[in-house]
């Protein structure tokens, strides 16, 4: 709650020194305003990165368990939706996805588990794949190993990177504001 505040707080300064209305010192707050949203956006980036590899390493340490999963059932649904075509005609789009049930057995005991990820037909039925569970509680599991979160936080920096330049081209006087 702290870091919200703070955040708010400091991009509420950030907005307000880039709206200075005296003329004579606009390109050094509007700067300075900038370099401080770059600052704030930046660390936003940080704490996003963050949380990604704790998502991260929370899935390494709980996904230890490996097993067969056999596709015992694809649900079939169309999903139907209008397109306006460049001509101004519309055009109904029809896209069927395929949802499988997968079955599979952990020291005996056989579950089942509904996937969200679309197969590409009727005839993946009977399919193994490898899933991942968690020992401490088998029924839950999921077919993707954890992987490295390598661009957790990434449009935080481009936009922070991207506020910087603007705060040093603004307090330099290279850019202005009318």
């Amino acid at each position: 709650m702290k870091s919200i505040k703070v955040i708010v707080i400091g991009f509420i300064l950030a907005v307000a020194l880039v709206a200075w209305p005296v003329e004579y010192t606009r390109n050094i707050t509007a700067g300075i305003g900038f370099i401080l949203g770059a600052v704030l956006v930046a660390w936003l980036g940080v704490r996003r990165r963050k949380g990604a590899w704790k998502g991260y390493e929370d899935d390494v340490r709980r996904y230890t368990g490996t097993t067969m999963m056999k596709v015992v059932w694809i649900e079939e649904s169309v999903d139907e939706r209008w397109e306006h075509q460049e001509d101004g005609s519309d055009r109904l789009r029809r896209e069927t996805v395929y949802l499988p049930t997968y079955e599979y057995t952990v020291n005996g005991r056989t579950y089942r588990y509904l996937s969200r990820q679309s197969l590409s037909g009727k005839r993946e039925l009977g399919r193994q794949v490898m899933g991942y569970y968690d020992p401490a509680k088998p029924e839950c599991i999921t077919e993707n190993r954890p992987r490295k979160p390598v661009f957790g936080g990434f449009g935080f920096f481009v936009f922070a990177a991207f506020l910087l330049w603007f705060g040093i081209m603004t307090f330099t006087g290279q850019v202005a504001f009318s």
